[in-house]
């Protein structure tokens, strides 16, 4: 009689024998996990990045554009007659803290430049009107679409990159505007044009315009875009390093200027 055989070892020792070697399954867990990170490796990298949103223009906003009300001569009667008026500006900015802090409307003084241009400017105007203009309300409408073709500039000066004002560097390429700048043509916004330079090189250039050679010691170096606008650049303190573009143009839009009160003696 042949000896009875014990079914369940026989299948212990095939469920021994089919299963894998422990390091063999190691193998197989740490391929399989390499190939998923990979694969998610090489799909993140397939996935362009975004570029940054441009900035926008915010607005409009309205401030005054003197603490202390304006007094200017008039034109004619010797000299004698005077008009005393306060005003307004209604703008767009990509910056208003920095447009406030220049007009020192939120309780610092005013950017003592902007103030002396600004007096400079409504001198000038003024001595070309008379008493009869100002008082004319059509011609005095007038008057103000001149104040306010003369104070945009005044108000947003051409600047670079991260520089708020034409006394600072941008900090990314170390240009500023040039000594000049009040007599560039160039008015497009800040975020829509850009100045391209390679600093080993010694080059630079406005948008698509002509490359502008230069030595390094220019303060007043003039860059002109394709459109014949131009913009004076200082490039002293240039950081060698760097090559690239850096946004250049106006940091806002002055859309309209306010009377307040009007005196004319």
């Amino acid at each position: 009689m042949a000896p009875k055989t014990d079914t369940k070892t026989k299948d212990a020792k095939k469920d021994v024998a089919a299963a894998p070697a422990p390091k063999k399954k190691l193998a197989i867990l740490v391929g399989g996990a390499l190939i998923v990170v990979i694969g998610a490796a090489a799909a993140f990298m397939a996935v362009p990045s975004k570029p940054p949103p441009k900035p926008l223009l915010e607005g409009p906003y309205v401030a005054r554009l003197a603490k202390e009300d304006l007094q200017v001569n008039l034109s004619g009667e010797n000299g004698k007659r005077y008009l005393v008026l306060s005003l307004s500006a209604e703008y767009f900015t990509y910056d208003q803290v920095a447009v406030l802090a220049h007009l020192g409307v939120e309780g610092d003084s005013a950017d003592p430049l902007f103030s002396t241009r600004l007096k400079d400017t409504m001198i000038t105007l003024a001595a070309r009107k008379t008493r009869e203009q100002v008082e004319d309300p059509v011609q005095m409408e007038a008057f103000l679409m001149e104040v306010r073709g003369a104070v945009e500039p005044l108000l947003f000066p051409v600047s670079l990159g991260d520089s708020n004002s034409p006394q600072t560097r941008d900090t990314k390429s170390g240009l500023r505007v040039g000594e000049s700048v009040m007599e560039s043509s160039m008015r497009g916004l800040l975020h829509e044009n850009f100045l391209v330079v390679d600093a080993e090189r010694k080059t630079i250039r406005l948008g698509d315009g002509p490359e502008v050679a230069f030595r390094g010691d220019e303060r007043d170096l003039r860059v002109t875009a394709k459109n014949t606008e131009f913009v004076f650049v200082d490039v002293t303190g240039l950081n060698p390093d760097f090559s690239g573009e850096i946004p250049v143009g106006v940091q806002g839009r002055l859309r309209r200027i306010y009377r307040g009160q009007v005196l004319i003696q």
